[in-house]
């Protein structure tokens, strides 16, 4: 009876204190879950806290013990921190211990049941059992509490939880859009920073104008800019009678009183018709290869490679390349000289070639004889910096009296000295015609008018020089006339003193425009008359040595007159073309002035033998034809 009275209250104590034992055991778990809940996103530092704490207690012991011990101790807290991590999760550990403690006590008051039917308990352990269910139902009532505010508490930080998703997506989104955002106006920024930068430098190009405008309006001077462009109309004026006045020289060579003159060519055109098919072809050839060879661009000082004929705008072209003189003006000035070099060579050669033939050799002499020379001498006349070999050395040849005078003369006595030597020989004229000057008085009247233009077109108009150049020339005619004529009547006898007295004339001429604007008035005289009495020696020379045929005594003339006096003239440049009167020579000058003359009558004894060349092919074809 004992024995079974005893064997339930063992068993209820037994089951009492498994329900303590599994209620100690929640609580402990609850109050862990508690502090998880309350520190969720802050676990990791926990547990690296908690397993600080242990090292540090084992710390405390390593001082007690040798450091083997210490090491084992570290790698024991490692492994229950490892251990720890593997552990179920809190809430369901309390789930599952609740429905333990549920079913232990329906179990216990099952059997408590039964016992009230079949055993009597005594009134101690009854009373100890009940306390025991009550501290049991407490427990419980605790652990359901706790149960429900971790639950409460899981729903809470679920809900942040989803709510703090949901605000790093749409702070994602917003990442992304202003990413978008900003790279569109990374981009704007850059092309406003392009943009920016190109207005920048327009803004310095206006700003550098409109200093240049305010400076240019605070030197502006309207009295000086009236007075600049009143004479820059001047000058132009002064060119424009420049050009007539050259003009008069084709003239004076028409209009040429000599009855030999006035005598037909071979094919029946009168010389006179013949001079105006020469100037037309001279014009022709000057324009058109003649120009640009003589003052385009230079290569190496000898010929110019540019032409002007293509140049539809001639103000864009004279701008572009900065000439000293307006385009046009300066080219029918310059044709001017050219067309004077043509008719030398006309008169000279006379009635031995036909009409054709002087006209292309007018052309030859527009477009290669005077311009190709003529580039040597002055070239950097038209665009400054632009020179010739011969003006590049110093040469100086003012007014052409040895790249138009001297060159022609030489080029027409080669061409009439080798037809000479040809048969068959024309026919010797009357010596009475032979003796008639080459140039009457009207021609020397307008050759002195166009010699005016010649020495001083290229002077500005306020220049001092224009009016003194215009007397030396006077002089120098005057001078060389006069000399002349008083030298022929006191050696020779015969009646050619009116003409050697003309042609001194013109000869003073040919010498001064070498140097009209830099001698004086009496080294002008000078010259005049040392060229005249120069003109009688070359002519007697000339046809003593030379030209011993009749028809070949204007051809003297004309050599002695621009071929001996323009090369007299132009070594003058150098013996008093220094300042004062009859100071010491420049004798440096002297010898660049001899190089330059030497080289007049190289090239023409070259290019006369050229056209004689070509004129010998012309006619053998017409020979040999003829002989079959």
């Amino acid at each position: 009876m004992t024995s079974t009275r005893l064997f339930p209250t063992a068993t209820y104590l037994l089951h009492t204190l498994m329900l303590l034992v599994l209620l100690a055991g929640s609580g402990l778990t609850h109050a862990a879950d508690k502090s998880d809940v309350t520190d969720n996103d802050t676990s990791t530092t926990e547990s690296e806290s908690s397993d600080a704490a242990p090292k540090k207690t084992d710390n405390d012991k390593s001082d007690q013990s040798n450091g083997d011990t210490e090491a084992t101790d570290n790698e024991t807290n490692k492994t229950e921190a490892k251990n720890a991590a593997i552990q179920p999760p809190p809430i369901e550990s309390k789930m599952a211990d609740i429905e333990l403690m549920q079913g232990a006590l329906n179990t216990l008051r099952t059997e408590i049941e039964n016992s009230k039917e079949s055993a009597n308990l005594n009134r101690t352990s009854v009373q100890t059992i009940k306390n025991g269910l009550e501290l049991i139902d407490s427990k419980l009532k605790e652990a359901y509490t706790g149960l429900d505010n971790s639950r409460n508490n899981i729903d809470s930080n679920t809900k942040d939880i989803t709510k703090l998703k949901q605000d790093v997506l749409a702070l994602l989104r917003d990442v992304r859009a202003n990413s978008a955002e900003t790279e569109s106006e990374k981009s704007l920024i850059e092309d406003n920073s392009i943009r920016l930068y190109e207005v920048l430098v327009q803004m310095t190009a206006i700003s550098d104008r409109l200093d240049t405008f305010a400076k240019s309006a605070k030197d502006a001077n309207p009295t000086r800019d009236i007075q600049k462009v009143i004479s820059t109309d001047l000058n132009r004026l002064w060119m424009l009678l420049s050009i007539v006045l050259v003009f008069f020289a084709p003239l004076a060579f028409i209009l040429s009183g000599s009855r030999e003159q006035n005598k037909c060519l071979p094919d029946g055109t009168g010389q006179q018709q013949g001079m105006v098919l020469a100037c037309l072809g001279v014009f022709l050839g000057y324009f058109v290869v003649g120009f640009g060879l003589m003052y385009g661009n230079s290569a190496s000082g000898l010929i110019g490679v540019s032409t002007y004929l293509l140049d539809t705008d001639t103000d864009t072209a004279s701008s572009a390349i900065r000439p000293a003189f307006a385009f046009t003006e300066f080219v029918l000035y310059q044709t001017g000289f050219t067309m004077l070099a043509a008719l030398i060579v006309y008169v000279a050669v006379g009635q031995q070639f036909s009409s054709i033939a002087h006209m292309m050799l007018a052309l030859f002499v527009g477009a290669i004889l005077v311009p190709i020379f003529g580039h040597w001498v002055s070239s950097g006349s038209f665009v400054q910096g632009n020179k010739g070999w011969l003006e590049s050395i110093g040469f100086i040849d003012q007014a052409g009296a040895t790249s138009i005078n001297a060159v022609a003369a030489w080029f027409a006595l080669i061409i009439v000295w080798k037809l000479g030597h040809r048969p068959p020989q024309p026919k010797e004229i009357d010596q009475d015609v032979a003796d008639e000057p080459v140039y009457s008085s009207s021609t020397t009247q307008l050759l002195w008018l166009s010699w005016l233009g010649f020495t001083t077109g290229t002077l500005p108009i306020s220049s001092e020089d224009i009016s003194n150049t215009m007397l030396n020339v006077g002089l120098a005619a005057s001078a060389g006339g006069m000399a002349a004529f008083l030298h022929y009547v006191f050696f020779h006898t015969d009646k050619g003193r009116i003409a050697r007295g003309l042609g001194g004339f013109v000869s003073g001429l040919v010498a001064i425009g070498a140097c009209a604007q830099s001698v004086t008035f009496i080294e002008a005289a000078v010259i005049g008359a040392s060229a005249g009495l120069i003109q009688n020696m070359a002519f007697s020379f000339l046809r003593k040595f030379l030209l011993r045929h009749s028809w070949q005594t204007q051809t003297a003339y004309l050599v002695a007159i621009h071929g001996a006096a323009g090369t007299w003239g132009t070594l003058c440049f150098a013996l008093l073309g220094t300042e004062g009167n009859f100071t010491t020579p420049n004798m440096d000058q002297l010898i660049i002035q001899i190089e330059g003359s030497l080289a007049a009558l190289a090239y023409s004894i070259i290019l006369a033998n050229v056209v004689i060349f070509l004129f010998a092919l012309h006619k053998k074809p017409k020979t040999g034809a003829q002989g079959a």
